[in-house]
């Protein structure tokens, strides 16, 4: 009985170090798919038109982006 015990604790602590591991890969992946978007935000950013010249107008840069 008591061998079962033990290979029932080492079983849930198994499960249980499986089931952090995931859920850290699957924060690790979250974390990756933010950082890709902001990434690709930032990259279609640069590439907007000036909507003014900056030496004509007092605004500054984030105000030209963001209108």
């Amino acid at each position: 009985m008591r061998t079962l015990l033990v290979c029932a604790e080492v079983a849930l602590q198994a499960v249980g170090q499986l089931i952090v591991e995931i859920g850290a890969a699957v924060v690790w992946c979250g974390r990756m798919v933010l950082s890709g978007a902001r990434w690709c935000g930032d990259r279609a950013r640069e590439w907007q038109p000036r909507l003014w010249e900056r030496d004509e107008d007092p605004r500054s840069d984030a105000e030209e982006r963001r209108p």
